[in-house]
This record gives C-alpha cells, structure tokens and sequence, in this order.
C-alpha cells in the first residue's frame, strides 16, 4: 500500500471523528499525520521494516500500530468502529465539494442527511437554503456538485485504470492464457474509464477469473465474452477467442463504436492474427488507438497515419515542478539530482507566487535566495564531469482576479520562465475566466499558461473557458500552453491539441511535480498529448536545452 493511500484513512478518519462529534483534538491528529505520511520520501513499510516509524514527529506508537493494521488488513479498528456507527452513506456526502466534516453533521443531525439522495433531496425542496451557515448559493452548488459526482460513478482515472488493467493482464497470464492484450478505452487512453476491456487468447477457451469481480459468459461469433463489475461500478469485459481471431477481436473492441462501425465494411479478411495485418491486408491505413477518438478520424486515415506523435523519449527537460520554497516534499537539489539522473538536460523550478500563502508562496527575498542557489548548482553541474544539465529560474505565478501575474515587474524580470496559473477564484463565467486567463497571457513575463482550466479529473470541472480564444492569444503573444502531466489534470484537455497546432501554439508537457516520484507522470501527458496527435516539433520541452535557452532569449526581445 503507498503512503498516499495510507494517508487517505487517516484523512477519511479525522473527518469521521469530527462527523462524530469526537474529540477534536483526535481528529487533528490523525489530520496532522495523513499530512506527515504523504511527504515521507520512503516508503512507510521500509520504515516500519527498520522500526524508524515513531522516530517521525507526530506519529506515536499507538499511530504506528494502527498504520501497521492497515497495510495488513486495509483499514484499522478505529475508522471501522466509527463507520459502523455512522451511516453507510453519510461518507458519500462528504465528497460533495464544499461540504466538511462540520458541515455535513449539520444536515446529518438538523435535515436528517445520510446519502446522496437525502442530500439532493434536501436541496431541491429548498431545506438547505434555512440552514444557518448555508443559504441559497450554497443550496444551488450542493445540487450542481452532487450532480456532478453521479456523472463519474463507475470511472476511474485513466493511469488508475491502466493500472488495473496491466494488473489483470498478469493475473490472466498466469492462468494460461497464451497472450492478453487491451483494448477499449484504456487502449485508446482515455482521460477516465468506465469499463477495461481485453482480448484473452486461449486454444482450449480457458474461463478467466478475477478477484473481487465476479465473471459472467457469453457466447459470442468471435468467442466467449466474460463481464464483471467492480464494487465501485467500473465494468470489466473479457473476450477470449483463439489466435485466427485476436485481429479483429483487437480492433472491435479497442473501438470507439463510431471508428468501428465506420470501418468494418472495409476488411476482406477477418482472420488476421493482428490488428495491423487486419488493416495492410485490406489496403486500410492503420493508425494508433489514441487517435481514434478524434473527429471524423476514420475518414482521415491516410494523414493521421502520417502523424508523427511525441514520445517519452522525445522529452528533453522537465519544467514546471515544486521544492521546499513553496509547498513541494524534496529541495531543489534534490528535485534538480532527481530530473539529472533521469537522463533530461534541463530542468525548470517553479514554486509558488507569493500571494498563494496555503502553499507558502514565496516572498520577493525568497526568490532571490533560490536564484542564488539555482546558480550555485548550475556551477556545480557545469564542472562536474557529469552530463551537461541547467536549472532554469522559473516561478508559478498566480493570475490574479484581475487578470494581473503576482509579483512586480522587476521581479517578473529576474525569472528565466514564468508559469501563469489560476489558483482561487474559480466561480467565473465563462467570459469573465477568458478574459482573466487572456489579460495573463497578454503579460510580457508570461512564458507558458499553466493547467488552463484548472480541472481535477473525477473530482472538479473547473472554470469554463473560451478555449479558442485563449489559444489565439497564446499565438498572438508566443506563449506555450500547459498539458499538465498529473492524471488528475491532463489539462489542456487532448481535444484541444489539434486547434493549438493549427495555431502554432506549442505545448509543455509538464508534471507540476511537488515531489521526486511526481517527476515520473510526464509519461501520463505524453499519452494525453499522443490522443491529441501532439508531434515533437509542436512540444515546447522536447527542444534541447541550447533550443529551449535560445526560446526563451527569443521571447525576451519580442
């Protein structure tokens, strides 16, 4: 289990405490150490292995064994005591945004609140709207949001879903099967999935099983399909067929059903061992899974296969990532060694603006003492007989409500790069988001718009945008756009990549990394920018370091 799912109980249980009634003083600690845990640099069993656990500030021994209960049996006594005591469904209600601990015990013990339904209920008859605390905008946020988390009932994030699937593969693998392959959505990769489809091969039709998910047969033309779904409502399909089948097995269940039902008609043979043969024995042009969700792409066969499409490898630095001077686990020689021994060139720090004070933005002194650090390193890494690596002095600044970057001018100035970002204010119309986010880029400082609307995938919307709009004005004013790396952000969305090539708008494929494992979810963007149809002349950190140095230079004088 990872620190961050251990911290996840202790968080889910500070809150139980505190819908409880419990002691407060409990519930911040528990609070005060699902923080702790998700900063360790180590693996919690490594330090439990070497008894180093309670030698961490805010974890005791009873802390200690109650973490040792979960990484055995996935939970502890005390958050099952207290999920027995609440109701099932009041957990669910705390996943409403806006909605704490406290305020849930509110319309649990006042409206009588104890699922989704009651709280959706409760709102719609206007009961919230009397509540002292709440009112009528909160009574109207409560139903958008609730509506919200019943559209991602049943999905997963995509790197989670990935996961699972290449998880499932193994297992099947180990079962006999002579080879699996995914398909469907996660094949295609999606931002989010509702179902992981494979194609199982198997002679003998072996009957694939699942832990925790219960399978179902059906005979099908191609062979037997077996479905399941998990407890949280994500869909599992199955196809297990023999080899002479696997192509167009691959190719049917990869989909999406347009691209499909699109192209059927079109194969003369539908024996074919393999997708691509499949298609080269029909004379059709084959294109990857990622593009097949893009519009009209089964008519656009012949350039989309012409397409050539970033890579992990293509990716020469790493920029917009977090240290210590804001809010970020590692320094910023750790997070430089970390990038270096990656095999990037290059390497771009951005903490936090100073105005952003919940991730200890940096003050206009504290710049200047990173800005010396950077220069020390630089030095260091310049004499080192190690590979040749620059740290670039770069800085996340908030766009305020005015459409304004944080800090001065002359401030502004002493970065290498800057990341312009919207961090608060998210109740914007679409026009007034736009024109904020424009005013931003329209700065001369500002090098790369950062995260676009803010989105948290499963989670949050975010603001509505004039991505159009906003994309003209990254042309006008030669600034690159973010394709956040982190799964739960993949924004720029991939449908906007096309239009921001068209316009010659490049694209940073960025981690916003806050950590040294974080560094590693920039192969999540390159799946995001590859579905888009991102090609590595359109990608701003696939340039080398003399390349992105001189972008930069360039920029200054415009």
């Amino acid at each position: 289990m990872t620190n961050k799912a251990i911290a996840k109980l202790l968080k889910e249980t500070a809150a139980l405490i505190e819908l409880a009634g419990g002691n407060p003083f409990r519930s911040r600690a528990f609070a005060s150490a699902a923080r702790t845990i998700e900063r360790l640099d180590e693996p919690v069993p490594a330090l439990l292995a070497r008894n180093e656990l309670t030698a961490i500030k805010g974890i005791g021994t009873g802390l200690a064994s109650q973490i040792e209960e979960i990484l055995s049996y996935g939970s502890f006594e005390v958050r099952d005591d207290l999920l027995g005591a609440l109701p099932p469904g009041v957990l669910d209600v705390l996943n409403v945004k806006g909605l704490g601990a406290k305020k849930v015990r509110v319309l649990w013990q006042q409206l009588g609140v104890q699922s989704l339904d009651d709280l959706e209920m409760a709102a719609r008859t206007g009961r919230i709207a009397m509540l002292d605390g709440f009112g009528a905008k909160s009574q109207a946020s409560i139903i958008s949001h609730v509506a919200l988390l019943r559209s991602f009932e049943g999905r997963r994030r995509g790197a989670d879903a990935f996961t699972e699937a290449h998880r499932m593969v193994e297992a099947l693998v180990k079962q006999g099967f002579d080879s699996v392959h995914v398909t469907g959505e996660v094949a295609r990769g999606l931002n989010d999935v509702g179902t992981i489809s494979l194609v199982a091969i198997s002679q003998t039709r072996l009957v694939p099983e699942l832990d925790d998910v219960p399978l179902t047969g059906s005979d099908t033309a191609a062979g037997t399909q077996w479905s399941g779904t998990y407890p949280d409502g994500l869909s599992v399909t199955i196809l297990v067929c023999n080899a002479q089948h696997r192509g167009y097995a691959v190719f049917e269940t990869t989909g999406p059903d347009a691209f499909v039902d699109s192209l059927k008609g079109r194969f003369k043979d539908l024996g074919a061992t393999d997708e691509k043969t499949l298609f080269e024995e029909s004379s059709v042009p084959w294109i990857v899974p990622e593009l097949r969700d893009l519009p009209d792409a089964a008519d656009r066969l012949e350039s989309l296969s012409a397409w050539p499409l970033v890579t992990n490898e293509h990716l020469k630095g790493v920029l917009h990532n977090h240290s210590t001077y804001s809010d970020g686990a590692h320094t910023l020689r750790e997070m430089s060694e970390a990038v270096r021994a990656r095999g990037f060139g290059y390497f771009g720090i951005c903490d936090h603006s100073q105005s952003l004070k919940v991730a200890n933005g940096m003050s206009a002194e504290t710049v200047a003492r990173q800005q010396e650090e950077i220069r020390t390193l630089n030095e260091e890494f310049a004499s080192d007989g190690g590979p040749a690596f620059r740290v670039f002095s770069g800085v996340e600044s908030d766009i305020l409500q005015d459409g304004s970057l944080d800090y001065p001018d002359d401030v502004l100035a002493t970065f290498d790069m800057v990341v312009a970002s919207v961090h608060v204010g998210f109740n914007m119309s679409e026009a007034e988001a736009t024109d904020r986010i424009i005013k931003a880029v329209s700065h001369p400082a500002t090098t790369i718009l950062g995260h676009p609307t803010g989105r948290l995938i499963l989670k949050r919307q975010g603001y509505p945008i004039d991505h159009d709009r906003v994309l003209k004005a990254c042309a006008e004013y030669d600034v690159a756009v973010e394709l956040n790396a982190s799964p739960y952000r993949l924004d720029l969305d991939w449908r906007w990549i096309e239009r921001a090539r068209e316009l010659g708008v490049l694209v940073s494929i960025n981690p916003d990394a806050h950590s040294i494992e974080q560094i590693d979810v920039m192969k999540w963007g390159v799946v995001a920018a590859r579905k888009g149809g991102l090609a590595p002349t359109d990608c701003l950190n696939a340039m080398d370091t003399e390349a992105f140095a001189a972008w930069l230079e360039r920029r200054k004088t415009r």
